[in-house]
């Protein structure tokens, strides 16, 4: 998400270890969301799920550092589909009290008993990626006809959360904002006001890196670049199912690999060689090549290249 930026190179490569990890514990997802490249892609990659040996060792170095501040159990996927994410978010709270737990789902899976489970969990923050308030709306962009349904379990999450567990922060995202007439924009933040959460109604564009057709008028920079503009971005490891680490959650098709966690430790991927040359491209102290994924971005800041002295 657009943030802050994600800091100068020169602190990036001081880093020995990130301070926030991602997680794709497994790769699915039970929604086809047509902001998402996930519908297109997922037949034509491999799909799968974390083995439990590597979430463990990954939060167990994490669990060696408390400079770490966050770590998210979600990457491109649904994590409420992965049978073990409750047992995966204790395993992750018990090892690292002081990192900030989260999750970021569609809430299709967050039925009430996951709910109860999840307000149980050491969860500290939930994102909820909505995008509609009309069953017609949601329909369009999803794909999925449960949207009463899918309200009516999340109300329970928040009612609950109000009463058990005010400290968990909640964020509800409408991606499809431009979607929405101005009524059902109306609607939604009305019916949300007492639930003491955030909203994010968001009308932008992003072609996740290229990875969706892109409006004219949504332009990119190309082969120059002076950083990101969003708050975790490089910051942040993504780590995938198999244990493969690439350079960012837009990622995906997967190209963008810095790192293998089955043949390397976290602070031997985040100290590498690779690491290092893709964000000397990110920031501008080499040029990057087409298919380089940061030069496909909108989140990228262009730049300008070095005058020859």
């Amino acid at each position: 998400m657009p943030g802050r930026g994600s800091g100068t190179i020169e602190n990036l490569l001081s880093e020995r270890f990130p301070r926030m990890l991602m997680l794709q514990t497994t790769s699915a997802c039970n929604a086809s969301c047509v902001f998402c490249p996930l519908p297109g892609l997922r037949k034509t990659m491999p799909q799968g799920k974390m083995s439990e040996a590597l979430f463990r060792s990954i939060v167990d170095q994490a669990a060696e550092h408390p400079e770490v501040a966050c770590l998210n159990l979600f990457l491109m996927n649904e994590p409420l589909t992965d049978r073990r994410i409750v047992q995966r978010l204790h395993y992750a709270g018990e090892r690292c009290p002081r990192a900030q737990i989260s999750l970021w789902s569609n809430a299709v899976a967050l039925r009430r008993d996951m709910a109860d489970r999840l307000l149980d969990s050491p969860l500290t923050s939930l994102g909820v990626s909505l995008h509609a308030h009309h069953p017609k709306t949601y329909q369009r962009l999803t794909g999925r006809k449960d949207l009463y349904r899918v309200l009516a379990d999340l109300v329970y999450f928040v009612e609950q959360r109000l009463a058990r567990r005010p400290d968990i922060e909640l964020v509800l995202r409408y991606v499809g904002a431009s979607a929405m007439s101005d009524d059902e924009k109306e609607e939604l933040r009305e019916f949300w006001q007492d639930g003491q959460l955030r909203l994010d109604v968001d009308d932008g564009f992003l072609s996740r890196a290229g990875n969706l057709r892109a409006p004219a008028e949504v332009t990119t920079p190309h082969r120059w670049m002076a950083g990101c503009k969003a708050l975790g971005g490089p910051k942040q490891a993504h780590v995938l199912y198999t244990g493969q680490v690439v350079l960012c959650c837009m990622d995906y098709q997967r190209k963008s690999f810095i790192g293998d966690l089955n043949e390397q430790s976290i602070t031997e991927v985040w100290t590498g060689q690779q690491r290092r040359r893709v964000l000397e491209a990110l920031y501008g102290q080499r040029p990057a090549d087409e298919e380089f994924i940061c030069s496909r971005c909108e989140l990228a800041i262009p730049g300008s290249e070095p005058s020859m002295r």
